[in-house]
């Protein structure tokens, strides 16, 4: 991207990571990618972590942003969503319902033979794999580009996950509640359902109908790996502001 940047001068350009890149061991290489944009490439830089859910997405997703402009000067956009706004966080729910949209997704949930308990039932790891039950009454966590699998997050379609979280959290302190055991020799966790290509883009705000190309995995890679729209549209409205703000003096 350097060398593009310095090959074509633009007159701003926009940088998307991980939230964690500017923190532990990354923060050096974070640090030294300032230093090349500013003092190399002549750019006046602005970097923030922002989370999507603040911009309307029913997702809370955490990236870093890095905005240079060769003139003028940037400001990252407000938040328009959660605590202290006018608009709540989206949910998961709005977007999500009991029927799947799209091609059903065949991978199974069953319980956990180990499980690891948290006190909120949609944290720790009860089921088998990466993919968690989705509160539908929160912002979804993280989409990632991983899942497909065992690691689909996925919906609780009959409720079973908040009864099952109290029987194990009884059970931890000494009041173990009968069934809690016969339900993970049992396996198959009723009514659970892992979420659909068409509903990890729908969380990531992607216009209903678009179409992602490839195997199913592929498309779940290109939903997780890609930057929310309406995150990306915010961040670019405020690229294009200063933009104008510049060339209008």
């Amino acid at each position: 991207m350097f060398r593009a940047l310095d090959f074509i001068k633009p007159d701003a350009f926009i940088i998307e990571n991980v939230a964690g890149l500017e923190r532990g061991k990354t923060r050096h290489y974070f640090l030294d990618l300032l230093h090349v944009l500013e003092d190399v490439l002549g750019y006046k830089v602005k970097a923030q972590a922002l989370n999507a859910a603040n911009y309307g997405v029913p997702q809370q997703r955490h990236r870093m942003f890095i905005v240079g402009l060769r003139q003028g000067q940037f400001k990252f956009p407000r938040r328009t969503h959660g605590p202290g706004r006018s608009k709540p966080w989206r949910t998961a729910g709005e977007v999500l319902t009991d029927e799947p949209v799209g091609a059903p997704n065949p991978s199974i949930v069953t319980y956990a033979k180990n499980p690891d308990l948290r006190p909120s039932p949609y944290d720790g790891l009860l089921f088998n794999g990466g993919g968690r039950p989705i509160n539908l009454n929160a912002p979804a966590r993280t989409i990632l580009a991983s899942a497909g699998g065992n690691k689909t997050p996925f919906i609780d379609t009959l409720g079973v996950v908040p009864e099952y979280h109290a029987s194990l959290w009884d059970a931890e302190r000494g009041k173990p509640r009968e069934g809690y055991k016969d339900a993970i020799r049992v396996g198959l966790v009723p009514g659970a359902r892992r979420i659909t290509v068409a509903e990890s883009a729908a969380l990531q705000t992607f216009p209903e109908g678009m179409e992602f190309e490839g195997r199913r995995s592929s498309q779940y890679t290109q939903v997780g790996n890609a930057v929310p729209p309406k995150l990306a549209t915010a961040v670019g409205r405020a690229v294009r502001a200063a933009l104008l703000a510049t060339t209008s003096r």
